[in-house]
């Protein structure tokens, strides 16, 4: 029984310890980098409807608010990425898909987990901000 106890107590140390990480958006790329922010209706990372493309004064304010945003880290499958989405894009042609429960990667069409979400409030909020500018 003592081991049964003890092993029940190592798994959730584990899973403290690397299950709730939150911090800041994490870019994949320097934010330098960033050519454009656009808002899209996302059936997949790489089947959307682009709604808006924002100004580069929308852009920096964006940015800006982003980081106020705090994403944690999840452990598990990610979920499939679609609805409302924000695409961040980079000058070499890589992009970032963000909505609430997710943020994937794109690099030459291939889609890379970033295992990351945020509250649903914040991502909505920030989202209707800007594609109602």
């Amino acid at each position: 029984m003592r081991k049964v106890l003890m092993i029940i107590l190592m798994i959730l140390s584990v899973f403290t310890v690397t299950g709730c990480d939150s911090s800041p958006f994490s870019f994949r790329q320097s934010v330098e980098e960033v050519e454009s922010i656009e808002i899209v209706s996302a059936e997949s990372s790489l089947q959307f409807t682009s709604i808006k493309l924002l100004s580069d004064e929308e852009k920096k304010e964006f940015l800006e608010q982003l980081q106020l945003i705090e994403f944690v880290k999840y452990i598990g499958d990610p979920p499939k990425l679609s609805g409302d989405a924000i695409k961040i894009n980079y000058r070499d042609g890589a992009y970032e898909m963000i909505c609430a429960y997710t943020v994937e990667y794109v690099e030459e069409g291939k889609i890379q987990y970033r295992w990351r979400s945020c509250s649903e409030k914040d991502f909505v909020s920030i989202f209707n901000k800007f594609s109602e500018q």
